[in-house]
Formats: C-alpha cells, sequence, structure tokens
C-alpha cells in the first residue's frame, strides 16, 4: 500500500510540474516573440536556451545521488527509517525536476527544438521507477531487515552505478 503511495505521489508530482513547465516555455515563447518585434532579444535566443536545458547535468546528478542514497538505504537498514523522509522528499522533488524537464521537452519537441530533453527525462524517469520496483520486489522488507548477501549485493551494484550516471549519463 505505501508503495502505492509513493508512485501516486510522484506521478502526480510528475504530472504537475510538467504541465507547469510546458505552459512556461510557451509563455516564454510569446515574450520572446514580442521582444523580437521591438528588437529586444534575438531568434537564437529559445534555440540556446533550449540547447542549455538539454545539455543540463543536473538531471545525471539527481540521479546519482538517488542511486547512491538507495545504495546506504539497502545497505544499512537501520539508516532506513531517518532517510525514509528524506528518500521521499528526494523522490517527490525529483520527479518533479523530471516532469518539468519533459514538460520543456515537450514543448521544445513541438516547437521544432528537437525531443533529447523529453526522451532523457522519460528514459530516467523509467529506469528510476522500474529499479525502484525491482529492488522493492527482490529485497522485501524481511531481507532488508536481516544481513544477508542479496541486500549488500543489490547496495554494491546501485553504489557502482551512481559514479557512473553522474559521469557519463
Amino acid at each position: 500500500m505505501e508503495q502505492m503511495q509513493i508512485a501516486k505521489r510522484s506521478a502526480s508530482n510528475f504530472l504537475i510540474f510538467a504541465a507547469c513547465a510546458f505552459v512556461l516555455w510557451i509563455l516564454a515563447a510569446a515574450i520572446d516573440w514580442f521582444a523580437q518585434i521591438i528588437r529586444l532579444s534575438t531568434p537564437e535566443r529559445l534555440p540556446a536556451l533550449a540547447a542549455s536545458i538539454v545539455s543540463s547535468s543536473t538531471l545525471q546528478a539527481i540521479v546519482a545521488i538517488w542511486l547512491l542514497t538507495a545504495a546506504f538505504a539497502i545497505a544499512f537498514p537501520r539508516m532506513l527509517t531517518p532517510l525514509s523522509a528524506t528518500t521521499n522528499l528526494m523522490f517527490d522533488v525529483g520527479y518533479g525536476i523530471l516532469g518539468a524537464l519533459a514538460g520543456f521537452g515537450i514543448a521544445i519537441g513541438l516547437f521544432g527544438g528537437g525531443w533529447a530533453i523529453l526522451l532523457r527525462a522519460l528514459i530516467y524517469s523509467a529506469i528510476i521507477a522500474v529499479g525502484f520496483a525491482a529492488v522493492r520486489k527482490w529485497l522485501g522488507r524481511e531481507e532488508l531487515k536481516a544481513y544477508g548477501s542479496a541486500r549488500w549485493t543489490a547496495a554494491g551494484i546501485i553504489a557502482l552505478a551512481s559514479p557512473f550516471v553522474l559521469l557519463w549519463g
């Protein structure tokens, strides 16, 4: 039941931020169009902003931090209780940011700026959701409380993945 609440909250955050980012991009495009008419902006301004958003390393950093936090929570279950509020906050904020990137990606793609940012946001979102579900299924609450090798294996794999995501994500 708790997993369903987390999934609903994360999905809601994703969708709300996506809608807000989409509207924000439309407003920015309208203001930029008007600014171009009165020569306060150039036609390159909005495509340059889109390119900047696409190449941002913020998304990689968020995913890398999520992975490392998850590895610590799995490796040291006694930390799970104090980390649960932090982990929930990270999921809420993280999925909100991924949603915002998806919203920007839809708007940028619709106006001819390419679909790269939308694809990255959706791919990262799917990987995180599938990974979260797989770890929850593979490591039930009993396994997390025990000190079995499966817990250490999962924590090690996830911890090793985090710097790779940060460096090459």
